[in-house]
């Protein structure tokens, strides 16, 4: 998915009432600071998922654990990850 087509697919998200306009920042300002490491990500993380919330670097090997983790040291804040060298799903 393209930048604009992730901003294009959370304006839906706000403007279904999924996420809220502060949330869609959040998740922007994650990306953005994943966007600015992309490279080094990409070439220190691989099979990791790779992450960014609350502006800070995180990855794990399994999403839940990443999940999990991000939601008991920032509770309430948005979480942009992406696998590095595979596909999720």
């Amino acid at each position: 998915m393209t930048h604009n087509e992730f901003v294009s697919w959370l304006d839906s998200e706000v403007s279904g009432n999924r996420m809220t306009p502060a949330q869609n920042d959040d998740l922007l300002e994650q990306k953005s600071y994943f966007d600015g490491k992309r490279p080094s990500l990409q070439s220190e993380h691989r099979n990791q998922i790779v992450a960014y919330i609350a502006g800070q670097l995180r990855w794990a090997g399994e999403i839940h654990a990443l999940l999990d983790a991000a939601k008991k040291e920032f509770p309430g804040r948005m979480i942009y990850f992406e696998p590095i060298g595979f596909d999720l799903f």
